[in-house]
Formats: C-alpha cells, sequence, structure tokens
C-alpha cells in the first residue's frame, strides 16, 4: 500500500499504572505480547510497508523493542523532547513521510478496519482528511461524529448518553501529505484544534461496522486481553 502509517504511541498510561506500572500504554501486554505488537501484525496484512511510530514517554524503549522486530516493513522512529499532544506528534513525524498519502492512526486503539478499502473511499471522494467512524449502540464515554448522507463530516459532539445508533472515531485519519502544512508547531490536539477546523474543507467519515477497543482504562484494558486475539481471525 502506497502509504505511510503514523501511530501515535506517546501516552503516559496514567490510568492504567494501577496493572502495568511505568509500561507505556502501547506496550501494555496482551495476551503475551504488547499490544502495539498486534496492531502492528495488523497493519502488515493490510498493506502497510512503512509504519513510523510517534513515540514520546520511554520513546528509546520502543526504537529498541522495534529496531529489528518485523522484518517485513521498515518501521521509523519519531520521538517528541517534550509532549507535543496528538496533533503535534504527528507534525513532529513530517519529515519522515515520504509518501504523498499518510495514514495515522492512535497505538491504544484497535478497529479492524478495511484499510484498501477506507483508501478507496478517500480517493474516490478526492478527500482532504477521511476520518474511520466506528458504529456503536449507544454511548456514553466516546463523543460522537455527524455525518450527512455523503459522509461529509458535519460536527463533533461531545459525550452524551444515548442508546440509538452513533459514530464515534475510531482514532485512524488517511490524509493528504499537505494537511502537515496546515497544523501548527508546538503542542495541539489533532481533535481538537485541528479537527474543528476541517470542517467544509473536503473532510469525510469512512463508516465501519466493526469492534472497537480502547486499553485507556483498566476495566477496557480487562477487555481488551480477553477478546482482542478473536477481532484478529
Amino acid at each position: 500500500m502506497n502509504a505511510d502509517f503514523c501511530v501515535l504511541c506517546g501516552g503516559l498510561g496514567t490510568r492504567l499504572r494501577s496493572v502495568t506500572g511505568d509500561t507505556p500504554k502501547v506496550m501494555a501486554e496482551v495476551q503475551g505480547e504488547p499490544f502495539l505488537d498486534f496492531l502492528i501484525r495488523y497493519l502488515i496484512r493490510q498493506g502497510a510497508r512503512r509504519v513510523i511510530l510517534c513515540a514520546g514517554y520511554k520513546g528509546e524503549s520502543l526504537a529498541g523493542h522495534y529496531r529489528n522486530k518485523f522484518k517485513e516493513i521498515d518501521v521509523q522512529m519519531s520521538i517528541e523532547r517534550e509532549p507535543l499532544g496528538t496533533g503535534g506528534a504527528f507534525k513532529n513525524a513530517q519529515s519522515l513521510v515520504k509518501s504523498d498519502t499518510v495514514f495515522g492512526l492512535n497505538g491504544d486503539c484497535f478497529t479492524p478496519v478495511p484499510y484498501a478499502q477506507m483508501l478507496g473511499a478517500y480517493q474516490k471522494k478526492s478527500a482532504l482528511i477521511t476520518l474511520a467512524g466506528v458504529r456503536v449502540e449507544g454511548n456514553k464515554d466516546f463523543g460522537t461524529i455527524v455525518m450527512n448522507e455523503k459522509d461529509e463530516v458535519l460536527e463533533f459532539k461531545e459525550k452524551f448518553a444515548t442508546s440509538e445508533v452513533q459514530y464515534i472515531s475510531a482514532g485512524i485519519y488517511c490524509f493528504q501529505r499537505k494537511l502537515f502544512d496546515m497544523m501548527p508547531e508546538g503542542k495541539f490536539s489533532i481533535e481538537y484544534d485541528l479537527f474543528p477546523q476541517l470542517i467544509g474543507k473536503r473532510f469525510f467519515g469512512f463508516k465501519v461496522d466493526a469492534p472497537f477497543i480502547d486499553i485507556g482504562t483498566p476495566e477496557r484494558f480487562e477487555w481488551a486481553k480477553k477478546h482482542l486475539k478473536e477481532m484478529l481471525q
């Protein structure tokens, strides 16, 4: 697949420390392996050939672990010297990106997205950016993506309790390389500081009806330890 994958790996995992200690969140062990190993293997199966790990906390230990871990792909490290937020971490990796189309994703989440289909939808719409939205029935823990019949993103709603079908962000984005030039320098959130500015600028959603794992809390982490492998089959 002719697209580089930038994976956010800088999270401290503060809420997980009761079960993982000072281990970086993406390296939390699930069924005998770091969570990030499962994610990278899935990306390889989906056609990824180049992955850039956007690391912060204990970034050097991640670099050591992945230096020769996967022979099938080129793994690069982008290490931030101070916390830059989700957006700043992507911006920090800009010089390492070689492709005109880029996938960005959260390293502490997993959804079995069909990346080739998502890329095709992005290309068909000549999108600036396409965001994967996971279908959920009932939601109180995540913000909601509002899309029209053309799958254009219209707005983002904050968390609210509902029993209706909603679409939440899978933390997976496909975007044009030129989006880097629209990003500010320094620390910023891609979700809260950049995305709202992109509404109306060929910003589309890609709807996915698939399981979603976020290991951000001990409860979700325990669920992942039980169900991740079956999601990958």
